[in-house]
């Protein structure tokens, strides 16, 4: 039976007691709303660990708006199943009073190397603070060997693997490919919220990443930026907020394909009021 814990003392005491016992753990954070995107890190993180621990918290700190908070899906119990099912050993489920304690969010800010100014970061002003803010605060509490993190959210995940550099955390993370719907949309828990026309359409995100890597190595880069806009831009359904092609390492913008090694094509939209992301990580 999964064990749920609530406080920070709490899920301390029990990791370092793991760990005394030589037990190796592997933890997954998430804002709940769970889907197969987060069972598949679950998976992956019991297939290469003793013990294997969820978190589900949603972070105000990484909102930029409020009503984009408020409307969050928020499902624990049905989340807290979803986890026992599939063999988590533990979730910790914490109150906002635990992690900011009286309301205040004392924002963790360290170095990002020019990651929170372009993309998420230039969209979302502040975004990566309040990232970074929850994760360092996680590490803290669970300190686990291995930290289980999704490529749909490749810029955030570089932002962590930055902190885990500043901060000096003895913790592996490992990335985890997207998972899909059939008809290419990429798992999220913001899905859940599209209307029921705006979900038939929504598929035209990967769509537009597809048909861009297979012009790759017939147009220029401006070019199909140019003709990925368009695509997306044709249904009124969609507003278009960046489609960019990006070197995956560095993460700057590819000017020419035969100059990089790694490349990460990486798009934003809305679709109605819910802001979806994407992307695909081409060799």
């Amino acid at each position: 039976m999964i064990k749920v814990i609530k406080n920070k003392i709490e899920i301390q005491e029990t990791v370092k007691l793991l760990k005394e016992n030589g037990k190796v753990t592997g933890f997954v954070p998430t804002m709940g709303a769970l889907h197969a995107g987060h069972i598949s890190l679950i998976e992956k993180c019991k297939s290469e660990n003793d013990i294997t621990i969820a978190s589900i918290f949603v972070n105000p700190a990484q909102f930029n708006e409020k009503k984009d908070f408020n409307k969050y899906p928020r499902t624990v119990d049905e989340d807290i199943k979803m986890l026992e099912k599939v063999g988590c050993d533990i979730v910790f489920v914490p109150k906002k009073n635990e992690i900011y304690p009286k309301g205040n969010i004392d924002l963790v800010k360290i170095d990002l190397s020019g990651l929170d100014d372009k993309l998420e970061g230039k969209h979302r002003p502040g975004h990566f603070d309040g990232v970074v803010t929850i994760v360092k605060t996680l590490f803290d509490c669970i300190a686990p060997h291995r930290a289980y993190f999704g490529q749909k959210d490749f810029q955030q995940l570089l932002v962590i693997k930055r902190l885990v550099e500043k901060m000096n955390f003895n913790i592996e993370i490992v990335s985890c490919p997207i998972v899909r719907d059939k008809d290419g949309l990429a798992m999220s828990s913001r899905n859940r919220l599209l209307k029921i026309a705006e979900r038939k359409i929504a598929p035209q995100i990967y769509e537009s990443l597809k048909k861009a890597e297979k012009l790759l190595n017939y147009k220029f880069v401006d070019e199909i930026k140019i003709l990925a806009k368009n695509y997306l831009e044709k249904n009124d359904f969609i507003e278009f907020e960046y489609f960019e092609i990006m070197d995956a390492e560095k993460f700057t913008q590819v000017k020419s394909v035969n100059q990089t090694k790694n490349i990460v094509i990486c798009t934003a939209v809305r679709i109605g009021k819910i802001r979806l992301i994407d992307n695909i990580i081409i060799k």
